[in-house]
């Protein structure tokens, strides 16, 4: 009887997943140029016509579908408690499309100030870092008003007026502007299992995908977030993200990730922000990626004290952990290749860093792990101020090594290895770079336990992105 009750009670619980398993999610299509809002949305011939409404009739592990009319989709994509579960991801599939926090500005609405200077007066100013666009561009600003110069324009938050310096001969009329009206693309708060693919986000103020709060299980594919007045990608608190396949490219940060939060990043070119990867607490792995001319810094992290977090001081994610591999980067003269600071710790292996001013930065308060890594073309290869790390087993080109307080020339390569006790099996060598990341040097392979070791990445940075 026992025995029986408890087949029965399995081939319930079974019943039940499967059952709850099979349970169809709704899919809501939008169509910004065939669609309406009036419509029900639930087939492509029925499409609404906003992501709004779409949203507003989703429930619990549903689907959304934009067709990729041609024409920009100018609102934001906001999820707000509303996601998937383990099993049944919301989905939201974007098919190439792109999302825009770009507004018309009406010409008429510009004031003469005089000197070629127009005024706009603005209800509001919206949060993040907001900018004008003219004829798909982004203008020049200026750090005031008093700063101004011909083509530029100043933001004035506190007053809410933009100020426009024409060009000799021009109005704002001759310009066809637009302004970063929104904030943030997908943006999610307390939003969980999500999986958002073939999506464009640009233009908004702050970030092109923002997740916030309770936000567990997000994947994000085959996605692209540029022209952002903040970070391309970025998750706070203690969310969980992972990102497969992304171009981050034209924003401030072209990934921000802080607090505890934790994300996965394979296959991501980040290049020609200010800064390419930043990452302020948290566990982060960067893996099959490349980092390139971005104007700043190539990859920051840095240890956080998240005090709006419970405990935040005394969490051990807080003080921000890297895992880098195959990971490429190239500078075109910026200031750093990798900086760890503010107790931040780094693992990096089978990575290659060219063309930074300073290839891998670690201050006093943190710690770094660098293996089977190529750092070439830099005017400092190695500023370490720690003793607490471990590098081996890697090849450098010429430049300074600077251990502690003292610098060591390439001619001093003993000397160096001698004061840091680091580097022992490591040597400088003539270095080459192929643009896919790949090492070539002509000397003698590395050996580790008489087995032969490939300095920098093991596969080539292959994937490929179309430019604006």
């Amino acid at each position: 009887m026992r025995f029986s009750c408890f087949v029965l009670l399995c081939t319930s619980i079974i019943a039940g997943v499967v059952s709850g398993s099979d349970i169809q999610a709704a899919t809501h299509y939008v169509n910004n140029q065939t669609g309406s809002d009036e419509f029900d949305g639930l087939s492509a011939k029925t499409a609404v016509a906003t992501i709004a409404r779409a949203i507003a009739l989703s429930k619990t592990s549903d689907r959304i579908e934009l067709a990729n009319t041609g024409i920009v989709y100018r609102e934001s994509m906001l999820f707000r408690r509303l996601g998937g579960a383990p099993n049944r991801p919301f989905v939201v599939e974007g098919n190439g499309a792109v999302i825009s926090g770009l507004r018309s500005l009406p010409p008429e609405q510009w004031k003469s100030t005089g000197e070629g200077v127009y005024v706009l007066q603005l209800d509001q100013t919206p949060y993040g870092n907001p900018f004008l666009v003219s004829a798909g561009k982004r203008l020049p600003a200026a750090r005031n008003r008093e700063a101004l110069k011909e083509g530029e324009h100043y933001w004035d938050r506190e007053s809410h007026r933009v100020y426009l310096h024409c060009t000799a001969g021009k109005r704002p009329v001759d310009y066809k502007l637009e302004a970063t009206l929104q904030v943030s693309g997908l943006t999610l708060t307390s939003a969980s299992y999500i999986s958002c693919q073939n999506l464009i986000a640009e233009h908004f103020t702050n970030d092109g995908f923002n997740i916030h709060g309770d936000c567990r299980g997000i994947r994000l594919e085959n996605v692209v977030a540029r022209h952002n007045g903040d970070d391309g990608i970025s998750i706070h608190e203690a969310g969980g993200l992972i990102v497969q396949n992304a171009y981050v490219h034209d924003n401030f940060y072209g990934i921000q990730d802080v607090n505890a939060s934790r994300s996965v990043y394979n296959g991501v070119l980040a290049e020609k922000n200010q800064v390419g990867v930043s990452l302020v607490g948290g566990y982060h792995s960067l893996v099959d990626c490349q980092v390139r001319k971005n104007t700043q810094k190539e990859i920051d992290i840095a240890g956080a004290v998240p005090r709006h977090l419970i405990g935040g001081e005394q969490n051990l994610l807080a003080r921000t952990i890297l895992f880098a591999q195959n990971v490429s980067v190239f500078g075109e003269g910026s200031a750093v290749g990798l900086s760890v600071r503010n107790g931040a710790h780094a693992i990096v292996e089978h990575t290659v860093i060219t063309g930074t001013r300073t290839g891998v930065s670690i201050d006093a308060q943190s710690h770094g792990h660098l293996t089977l890594t190529a750092v070439s073309k830099c005017d400092t290869i190695l500023d370490l101020r720690t003793k607490d790390c471990f590098l081996d087993y890697n090849l450098y080109g010429v430049g300074r090594f600077r251990w502690m307080e003292t610098d060591y020339s390439a001619d001093q390569w003993a000397a160096y290895q001698a004061a840091s006790q680091q580097d022992q099996h490591s040597r400088i060598e003539q270095i080459s770079v192929s643009a896919d990341g790949l090492v070539s040097t002509p000397g003698e392979v590395l050996l580790y336990s008489e087995r032969k070791q490939t300095v920098g990445p093991t596969a080539p940075f292959t994937l490929s992105f179309s430019q604006d």
